[in-house]
């Protein structure tokens, strides 16, 4: 399209200034000059070429491709940039021909192809078989493309359809590859590597299904009857298994799934890209990690280390305010950072009293006493009980 039809757009959102300094805030690693290799993918290129030449907000294909990247850089980090209602739904509102969908459904399709593992630890698996929470956001921007097409009666509107419900049909497939692993091999990295899947899986459906209602499209839609609420017309065996892993996020997973809002104060948490948080319950390995590669290699310092303590301590009985324990998540991450440090009395030791008193006092000192080992065998067996699995199916590790 010629820059003289480069459709121009007026509108209430974000600066583009604005929106380019919560980038750098909250994952001011992306800016550094060897970040994504000499050939980056391109958020990466937009965010890096926006710090000397900044775009347009009245741009409508500029302004998408500077939302859409800031959305896909920050939406696996502590502070993510508010931009997605934007690229999920306002920005549509502005297409009204083929000529301008055209580009940007093309972005959008790129959107797919890009490498979240830069900016992201919440993946599993590799190549067509990985799930990541970055797909279910590939997924609610595609549906804005579908609910275009349809409204503007695009020749794309096939392409599109075909392009979710193959997205929908690899993550069925990739899921119960999981699934097949950890019932043949056993061992808490085949049930972490499965239930990561499980909790990616049952975020992206249900951004799937929230986008469908909230373009209202009909139920008699086509895309709609295959992928609304895991449906699929062809398959009730991959149906079943997204009912099954339903089941199981519910039970094991849903009370992990928060925003993490009391890690988004400490900002050493945002000096490296290895500090960004992984799926759920599994955070052992990740606070060894931030002891290991992060506070003994001078990346974080004391008042770093004393910041996140308190930041998972206070968010740990926010989360659990009657004493059910029902998140335990950073609990895990305070028990793999005592490791990390040498035992928990080092740990307690890096904060303030009231801080200690809570470690040592409350239900805390009670899940910090339960191993990595232990705790990970007491959640398979949970995970075989929801299954109706005998420990006999599933192989030893």
């Amino acid at each position: 399209m010629s820059e003289s039809k480069r459709p121009t757009i007026r509108h209430s959102g974000i600066r583009s200034g604005t929106l380019l300094e919560a980038v750098q805030n909250t994952v001011p690693f992306l800016f550094e000059p060897d970040f994504g290799g000499p050939m980056p993918d391109a958020p990466i290129r937009i965010l890096k070429s926006a710090v000397t030449q900044l775009p347009s907000e009245s741009d409508l294909f500029d302004y998408f491709d500077l939302c859409l990247s800031s959305h896909f850089a920050t939406v696996g980090s502590f502070v993510p940039t508010d931009v997605d209602l934007a690229i999920r739904e306002k920005l549509w509102g502005f297409v009204h021909s083929d000529q301008v969908l055209e580009p940007l459904w093309m972005r959008t399709a790129e959107l797919l192809t890009w490498d979240e593992r830069l900016v992201s630890n919440r993946f599993v698996g590799e190549d067509v078989l990985k799930l990541s929470g970055h797909q279910g956001e590939w997924l609610t921007v595609a549906v804005g493309a579908y609910a275009t097409a349809k409204r503007i009666g695009s020749r794309f509107l096939p392409e599109i359809r075909e392009a979710i419900e193959a997205e929908v049909n690899r993550e069925e497939a990739a899921l119960k590859a999981l699934r097949e692993s950890w019932v043949q091999e056993g061992g808490s990295t085949a049930m972490k590597n499965y239930l990561s899947g499980v909790a990616a899986v049952a975020h992206n459906l249900g951004d799937l299904d929230r986008m469908l209602d909230a373009f209202l499209i009909e139920d008699t839609d086509v895309l709609k009857r295959r992928v609304y609420r895991g449906a699929h017309e062809d398959s009730k065996t991959i149906r079943a298994g997204f009912r099954e892993a339903g089941a199981v996020y519910q039970v094991l997973l849903a009370s992990e799934n928060h925003r993490n809002f009391a890690l988004r104060s400490p900002k050493g948490l945002r000096k490296s890209p290895l500090f960004l948080l992984p799926f759920g319950l599994f955070l052992d390995d990740w606070g060894r990690r931030l002891i290991k590669e992060g506070f003994l290699a001078g990346i974080l310092n004391e008042g770093d280390l004393r910041e996140i303590i308190e930041a998972l301590v206070m968010g740990w009985k926010k989360l659990n305010p009657k004493s059910i324990y029902t998140s335990q998540g950073y609990s895990r991450a305070l028990v793999g950072m005592a490791h990390g440090l040498g035992g928990k009395a080092t740990l307690f030791n890096a904060v303030p009293p009231a801080i200690k008193k809570d470690l040592e006092e409350s239900g805390l000192r009670t899940l910090m006493g339960i191993s990595q080992e232990g705790f990970e065998k007491k959640l398979e067996a949970k995970l075989r009980q929801i299954l109706g699995m005998n420990s006999s199916l599933v192989s030893p590790s």
